[in-house]
């Protein structure tokens, strides 16, 4: 290559190295604090003749943050920055549960220079939770693919950037959903790929979908791409240049990357390999070897030492159990021609290591003796190393030892094991890749833009979205299948922001929904139906069963939680009824106090991160007579945590009533008969969480009796305290003022009504904007009262059945449902 006429401007911080001095400044050894103080880093070392330079390996760290690179010099230094360095094994990078990349480099964990930790990059992106599962551990040129379990996306990844990119639809491909076979199996299952085209200078993420509905429909084949850079980069995913063809794919296992083809391992047919070429984008196959037993057992692929190789562990007919049998492709003529490198018999292997699962090799270096050594990893992690000059591997050299006294080593090893042990506890062990670590490249190669940033950069969209983010969700929903580009933006979580807040927006009378907790099924109460039935009953599908108690939250941001409770059930719900999504949760401890139901659940949204936060109270044990109680708190963010996580506990025990959603901030009245005093001068005592900081805090209530206080509720935006007036049968509802002082804003007067809206037993909903009258409840009626006329208009009614009793809720415009990816959503009925 002409380096002359592909080097960049002067100005830039490339840097080309004589020979001569590349004897004087070794390779990747570059003292850096030196070169910025000569100056190197704004200036052209090149000499007289290009023949006699070379781009200088510069770290990644270096290059990033001081040059504009293009993609030739991304090549170049990419090439030179990764020349093994003999004796030394390969460079390693490891994921952890705290977001974070850990780097190990000759044979130690590489520290960070100011605080000594063992964190090469940090992930802003992600939420802290369970570990990134590495999909390709070889790197393809310099990126990998990371997966978040479970039901949490694939990422594309540069470790020596920390740079990091998720995939769009990948959380639950839309192709998986709403199928009567679960995703993630044998008959419904995905195999990812990423791969580089070296002519258009791009990265591609491939997906094969293998789709099996069983019975006389024939099994679907799909393949998709999805472009990173390059100029076929676009924000979703589109079907490859030749149609996929029939072939069972192997689930969670990843395709291999090998010149310039994406390998796929199928299950069936004969372990016949399907190959994929990334620049073509055309199907092949390749068969493993004919004169072994690959066919009767399940191989994996890999490449070392440049070379495509299979491995797999012997038959029980013919060959050792024991043994590892590792064959590399020597030529794509024909089916296929291999050869086998080695047999690593582990007979000889320490006790603990000989029973170690998902044993893996990751690639072949040179040792010191000059010999080959083949470097394997478990998911321990332990890493070590076999001779494969030597007949039968010999005894396999730790490289990553267990604790050795070393404090930064010991810290390094158990972190990095913790997180290995959680996606080994959660992952198929028929996976062809279970590991948290894999092999570091230095690359400036980018993972490229996120897909709402390319969504959002085209004028035209950005015009349609400022459009379709005035209308209802319904109507929204059908245009996401007018063309993949509208499905990208409607399917964003940033359009997604925008239509709850701008569909919502103007006056609107409140949108009122029955529900069935045990079928998932909602009833809209629309106003034409009210008009032609003003006193007809509500069909009693949608009034739960006898002895059963129904709550629900106010919408927050389109989503609304509730618990269902029964003699012989207890869960807890999520839903969005206006998208007629509904989700049970179980109940998060069955051995806790399944008795307290209203709030024990409650929902937030935390408008920094713009994210929901589900709330959960447990009472571990509580105890009337002796006053005594253990309180659990749990917060999960909704779709992006896969579990509860448990934060400080309430300084403050709650009381059997629903909590409240306002400004950012959960509310829950004190339980009084759990702190020893039912009245107070000062009047009752809240409980607040900040769902943003997960901090706690006791506020002072208004000046009333706990027995006065029937419910909490948000009216106008502020926060509420119903009290009942037995005597008048009226309520009083107290607000909480901005200068946080506490006065009765309304006085509901229900003396005439007594027969049908009982106080203790009424509860406010919300207020009607169009005309100011408050929406009351007490289960078997609904009504709009008229603070000036103090009149109620009865809007729906129970007649019969006195025990029964019905659920409402309010619902607002939102496309937004959580876990939509993986499980069918019910319907609601409009009546």
């Amino acid at each position: 290559m002409d380096y002359q006429a592909s080097c960049p401007a002067p100005q830039t911080a490339t840097i080309f190295i004589s020979e001569d001095q590349a004897e004087q400044e070794p390779a990747g050894r570059l003292d850096l604090a030196a070169a910025a103080t000569r100056g190197d880093t704004h200036r052209d070392l090149r000499p007289a003749t290009s023949k006699d330079c070379r781009p200088l390996p510069l770290p990644v760290a270096f290059v990033g943050a001081r040059a504009f690179v293009g993609p030739s010099f991304v090549d170049l230094h990419h090439q030179q920055a990764n020349q093994q360095q003999a004796g030394l094994p390969p460079n390693l990078f490891f994921t952890t549960a705290q977001r974070s990349l850990h780097a190990w480099r000759d044979g130690r964990p590489v520290l960070h220079p100011l605080t000594g930790d063992a964190a090469l990059s940090l992930l802003p992106q992600l939420d802290h939770d369970r570990a990134l599962r590495v999909l390709t551990a070889k790197p393809c040129h310099g990126l990998v693919l990371l997966y978040r379990w479970p039901w949490h996306g694939h990422y594309v990844c540069n470790p020596s950037t920390g740079a990091l990119s998720p995939l769009p639809d990948s959380k639950m491909p839309f192709r998986m959903c709403d199928r009567y076979t679960l995703p993630n199996t044998v008959v419904n299952c995905v195999s990812y790929g990423l791969g580089y085209d070296p002519a258009a200078k791009e990265h591609k993420v491939v997906r094969v979908f293998y789709l099996d509905e069983g019975g006389s429909a024939a099994p679907v084949t799909a393949c998709e791409i999805f472009s990173i850079g390059g100029s076929q980069a676009c924000a979703h995913w589109r079907p490859a240049a030749q149609r996929a063809p029939i072939c069972t794919m192997r689930p969670s296992t990843p395709a291999v990357f090998f010149s310039g083809r994406l390998h796929f391992l199928q299950r069936e047919h004969g372990g016949c390999i399907i190959t994929f070429d990334v620049h073509d984008e055309t199907f092949g196959s390749l068969m493993p070897p004919s004169d072994s037993g690959p066919h009767n057992v399940t191989f994996q692929l890999t490449v070392l030492d440049g070379c495509l190789c299979l491995q797999y562990y012997g038959d029980d007919d013919v060959q050792d159990t024991s043994s590892l049998y590792i064959w590399r492709l020597i030529s794509y003529d024909g089916a296929g021609q291999w050869e086998q490198l080695c047999c690593i018999r582990r007979q000889s292997w320490p006790e603990a290591m000989l029973h170690s699962d998902r044993i893996s090799p990751l690639e072949i270096y040179r040792g010191g003796d000059g010999h080959r050594k083949i470097m394997f990893a478990t998911c321990a992690p332990t890493v070590f190393a076999v001779d494969a000059d030597v007949d039968g591997g010999g005894a396999p050299e730790i490289l990553l030892p267990p604790p050795t006294g070393d404090a930064a080593m010991d810290s390094f090893i158990e972190t990095n094991s913790a997180a290995s042990r959680s996606m080994y506890t959660f992952t198929d062990s028929n996976s062809g890749s279970h590991s948290t670590m894999g092999l570091l490249e230095e690359s400036l190669a980018p993972v490229g833009r996120a897909s709402e940033e390319i969504v959002f950069s085209s004028p035209s969209t950005n015009a349609w979205s400022d459009v379709l983010k005035w209308l209802p969700a319904r109507s929204v929903v059908p245009l996401s299948r007018v063309c993949k580009d509208w499905r990208a933006v409607i399917k964003s979580d940033r359009f997604m922001q925008l239509h709850a807040i701008h569909a919502n927006m103007g006056k609107k009378s409140p949108k009122i929904t029955l529900i069935d907790p045990f079928s998932g099924l909602f009833w809209t109460l629309t106003r034409q139906w009210r008009e032609l039935h003003p006193r007809n009953t509500v069909g009693y599908l949608f009034c739960p069963r006898l002895g059963c108690r129904v709550v629900c939250s106010k919408p927050c941001h389109g989503l609304v939680v509730g618990s269902c409770t029964t003699q012989d059930t207890s869960f807890d719900f999520i839903c969005n009824p206006t998208m007629g999504y509904y989700k049970q949760m179980v109940y998060l401890d069955p051995a806790g106090d399944a008795t307290f139901l209203a709030g024990r659940i409650g929902l937030g949204y935390d408008s920094r991160t713009n994210k929901h936060v589900r709330v959960r109270l447990v009472y571990h044990e509580r105890n009337m007579d002796t006053r005594n109680y253990q309180l659990g708190c749990y917060v999960h963010l909704t779709d992006t945590e896969a579990t509860w996580r448990p934060i400080s506990s309430p300084p403050r025990p709650v009381a059997e009533m629903q909590p409240v959603h306002v400004d950012g901030k959960l509310y829950w009245m004190v339980d009084p008969n759990l702190v020893g005093t039912k009245s107070s001068p000062d009047g009752c005592e809240m409980l607040a969480l900040d769902v943003g900081t997960e901090e706690f805090e006791v506020l002072q209530g208004p000046r009333c009796s706990y027995d006065e206080i029937t419910s909490i509720v948000e009216l106008h935006g502020n926060l509420c305290v119903v009290c009942s007036d037995r005597d008048a049968n009226a309520l009083d509802i107290w607000m909480l003022e901005a200068s946080g002082v506490w006065a009765i804003g309304c006085r509901v007067e229900l003396g005439e009504f007594l027969h049908e809206y009982l106080s203790e037993e009424t509860a406010p909903m919300a207020v009607d904007p169009t005309d100011g009258r408050l929406l009351l409840c007490t289960g078997r009626a609904l009504g709009y009262y008229c603070p000036t006329a103090r009149t109620v208009e009865t809007i729906h009614r129970l007649v019969g059945q006195d025990a029964m009793k019905f659920s409402p809720l309010l619902s607002e415009e939102s496309l937004i449902c959580p876990y939509i990816r993986f499980e069918k959503a019910t319907y609601s009925v409009d009546m």
